[in-house]
């Protein structure tokens, strides 16, 4: 099994499908990447250890390389919209979608 994250284009629209091809990292210019990546460093940090699974490291560090990122900095951003509520759940979002297409 690979680790490589490989994005569900299932439920696309027309004009997404067109767009799928685009690499994530070089779809928006480094201007606007640095910009959405700035809040995340300029907050007060903390060094910390974790204990994570190989698996779980792997996976973080490709779909950072897809998005263009370090992966340390996904990690960030993942834990901050979990503690703000605002990371989803895929069987929240499946429903949502078979919700809106039935």
């Amino acid at each position: 099994m690979s680790n490589e994250y490989v994005p569900n284009f299932e439920f696309l629209d027309d004009e997404e499908k067109e767009l799928e091809h685009l690499d994530a990292a070089t779809a928006y210019p480094k201007e606007v990447q640095e910009a959405v990546l700035e809040p995340y460093r300029a907050s007060p940090r903390k060094n910390v250890t974790m204990r994570l699974a190989e698996s779980t490291i792997a996976g973080l560090k490709a779909r950072a390389e897809a998005d263009g990122i370090p992966y340390q900095t996904l990690a960030s951003m993942i834990l901050q919209k979990y503690v703000r509520g605002a990371l989803l759940e895929k069987e929240a979002v499946k429903e949502v979608i078979k919700a809106l297409t039935v």
